[in-house]
């Protein structure tokens, strides 16, 4: 403030104080402030105390005394500007930076008249910050604060003065045309910004009110948890405030909620900021990751699914079978089963019917496994014709064949094919149980492997379970040329 507004401010006050105040004419304004002097340094008689109230009351503003940071009297434009006529602590009203108590007092000492500086000296401090009233909305606020003995000892002076009509929109938490340099910069941030002290929101910038749907009215002097976290993600708030004690800053990847209750992916750092005064808050940082989580998540699908079924691919596979052969020797009671299936004489409708109607062909049997088998249980592919399936706690072997003859009866039906009519499929399906017996993966793949061979050896169409004397038998008398051929037709 210029000295010349403060002059003609000073003016206005006396002509307000002269008109409206309801103290006849004529009012002694110096006189009102020689008492103030005086009774900032602690120099009224006991008849002049007495009339400290009647002081406050004939004030033009809002005006309270302070003492050890709670309001101890206030009148009455003091009390509708804080919402209450009860004490209340400076800190619960006064969010930012509103000047602290010990202005050259160590912490912890108790108050003496040494604590301040003596008549004639600086001692006033002006701030700019936000009350929040009890009852009602906050508002930005101007004032000085200067120390008052007729308070009691340690005791101070506030007055406050609202902004002006319109006044609001010009204001730190509005961000009008009055801002500076770096109040035009946290608005313009591309990143939704807040500014906190204790909870309650000092100002957002226009990202924040875009992302999250609230305007800067609606959020000055709430409370951020309230506003955008999630109920059941409180307890992050603690862990950032953890960082920041200890690092400096504290991020992390989560979940907000919008206006409209939507959640919204983001990243948040929070990092601490002085606001002068003795005063501190936090700046909290909200950037969308919603699209970098989507790209994420499809190239992870893409890593781990054929891309022309869906299925999971052999990548997948092996993990699942890894963590289900895991479980299996941690519980030996819940079995499961593995199942490798090849198509028969799919090369022949790829051959005349071209690659087009195969790629149609293994999409139709794509969706019919799937609805053979049950949630827990995987379906892959493994390339060209070949499928592999774990089958997730199977009581027995007969619950296996139940499932092998429904994979032969679905896989049995007609596939209408465009332009080429109904084509016939069926497919050779080797078994093999889970065992605490194997020690890998590749065991368990081997033998099914190995029984699905011997279902195309016995005539297709059919499925197999893997026998240990069975297959060692058809290894020494079937030649390996043989055994190719058989396995490629």
């Amino acid at each position: 403030m210029s000295s010349a507004n403060t002059v003609n401010g000073a003016g206005g006050v006396e002509r307000e104080m002269r008109s409206d105040s309801g103290i006849p004419e004529p009012f002694d304004v110096q006189g009102a402030r020689e008492t103030a002097r005086s009774a900032a340094h602690g120099e009224l008689g006991k008849g002049e105390l007495n009339n400290i109230e009647g002081w406050l009351e004939a004030l033009p503003l809002g005006a309270f005394f302070e003492q050890g940071e709670e309001i101890v009297a206030a009148n009455e434009l003091a009390r509708k500007l804080l919402g209450s006529s009860e004490s209340v602590p400076v800190d619960q009203v006064f969010i930012g930076a509103f000047p602290s108590a010990g202005l050259r007092r160590l912490a912890g000492a108790a108050p003496s008249a040494g604590d301040y500086p003596a008549r004639g000296t600086e001692c006033r401090q002006r701030f700019e910050c936000l009350l929040s009233p009890l009852n009602g909305m906050a508002i930005m606020v101007t004032g000085a604060v200067q120390p008052c003995e007729a308070a009691g000892p340690g005791g101070r002076l506030v007055l406050v003065m609202e902004p002006l009509q319109g006044a609001a929109e010009d204001s730190v938490c509005a961000g009008g045309g009055g801002s500076t340099f770096l109040e035009e910069l946290f608005d313009s941030a591309p990143e939704a910004m807040v500014i906190i002290q204790q909870d309650r929101i000092l100002r957002v910038n226009r990202e924040f009110e875009r992302m999250f749907g609230y305007t800067g009215s609606a959020c000055v002097g709430g409370s951020l948890l309230e506003l955008v976290v999630p109920e059941g993600r409180y307890h992050e708030n603690e862990m950032l405030l953890h960082m920041v004690e200890v690092e400096g800053r504290g991020t992390m990847e989560s979940v907000r909620r919008g206006r409209s209750g939507r959640e919204l992916d983001v990243s948040i750092t929070v990092a601490r900021v002085s606001f002068g005064a003795g005063r501190s808050g936090l700046s909290v940082t909200y950037r969308d990751i919603h699209q970098e989580k989507e790209m994420k998540a499809k190239l992870q699908h893409t890593a781990l699914h054929d891309p022309l079924t869906g299925l999971a691919n052999r990548v997948l596979f092996m993990d699942r079978l890894t963590l289900t052969m895991a479980r299996l020797r941690r519980r030996p009671d819940r079995n499961f089963a593995v199942v490798f299936l090849d198509l028969d004489h799919f090369k022949q409708v790829n051959d005349t019917l071209g690659h087009s109607a195969g790629d149609t062909l293994l999409l139709t049997v794509s969706a019919r496994l799937r609805t053979c088998l049950r949630p827990q249980d995987t379906v892959a592919r493994f390339g060209g014709d070949e499928f592999a399936l774990i089958v997730d706690e199977v009581g027995c072997r007969e619950d296996i064949e139940s499932m092998a003859d429904r994979i032969q009866s679905d896989l049995l039906q007609p596939v209408e094919i465009t332009d080429a009519g109904a084509v016939h499929i069926s497919a050779s399906i080797g078994i093999a149980l889970g065992s605490l017996a194997y020690k890998d993966v590749e065991e368990i793949l081997r033998d099914a492997d190995a029984a699905m061979y011997r279902a195309k050896e016995n005539g297709k169409a059919r499925y197999e379970f893997f026998d240990s004397e069975k297959m060692a038998q058809i290894t020494l008398e079937t030649p390996l040329p043989e055994r190719d051929a058989a396995q490629a037709a």
